[in-house]
């Protein structure tokens, strides 16, 4: 993760854009609200706004397996 002084965090994918890009689709197909910033080198990252922790959780929950469908 990214530091950051803000309500969300931006999570650095380790890999290219389109790589975020793929994380992003996947998670919001999962219901889950995500954004990504769309200039390079940090259009390998992704946004996520801090929720509760129910929220939080089911994030935790489907990140490994987005993480793996996205390669």
């Amino acid at each position: 993760t990214i530091d950051s002084f803000t309500n969300f965090v931006a999570i650095d994918c380790g890999r290219d854009g389109q790589y975020a890009a793929n994380v992003m689709q996947n998670l919001i197909k999962r219901s889950v609200f995500i954004r990504m910033p769309s200039i390079a080198p940090l259009n390998r990252c992704v946004r996520v706004t801090v929720g509760e922790v129910t929220d939080l959780d089911f994030f935790a929950e489907q990140l490994p397996e987005v993480l793996k469908e996205s390669l």
